[in-house]
């Protein structure tokens, strides 16, 4: 069943290859230990994994639940090594943090999760609005391109 977050991510998967930047897929849930919630590429060729958590918590646990587990962690650590675009996106409340994994792996050195306090306001995006679904991956799918 799809939450709030995966829904906004759902609706961007079907707008942004209209405007020419990527294409994104849901993985069905009804495979076991996915590797990700949404994958795909963009327009000029990179391949985009996107883990989605929707948890409360003032930090993200890192291989426990309700955070990344062991499998999430290690298929965005080899995206990412690979060269590809592996992004978590954390929402709470009303709001969502789109982090790189070279962020996630930044912000949870030495701790077992990542804190909310600690993300860059500029990471930062509202889940309400009629263009949330576009501005939710903005920082790293400009609809401009490149």
């Amino acid at each position: 069943m799809s939450n709030k977050l995966e829904a906004l991510l759902r609706k961007a998967g079907r707008e942004l290859p209209d405007y020419q930047v990527a294409r994104l897929y849901k993985i069905p849930e009804e495979m076991t230990a996915t590797p990700c919630d949404f994958m795909g590429f963009t327009a000029w060729g990179r391949v985009i994994m996107i883990e989605a958590k929707l948890v409360a918590r003032t930090s993200l646990p890192i291989n426990a639940k309700p955070g990344l587990l062991p499998h999430q962690f290690n298929a965005l650590h080899e995206c990412n090594k690979a060269g590809g675009l592996a992004l978590v996106c954390w929402a709470r409340d009303d709001e969502c943090a789109v982090l790189s994994f070279d962020q996630v792996l930044e912000l949870s050195r030495d701790r077992r999760s990542i804190p909310w306090q600690k993300i860059e306001e500029r990471f930062l995006r509202p889940m309400r609005g009629p263009t949330a679904h576009l501005t939710l991956l903005d920082h790293w799918l400009p609809l401009g391109g490149s």
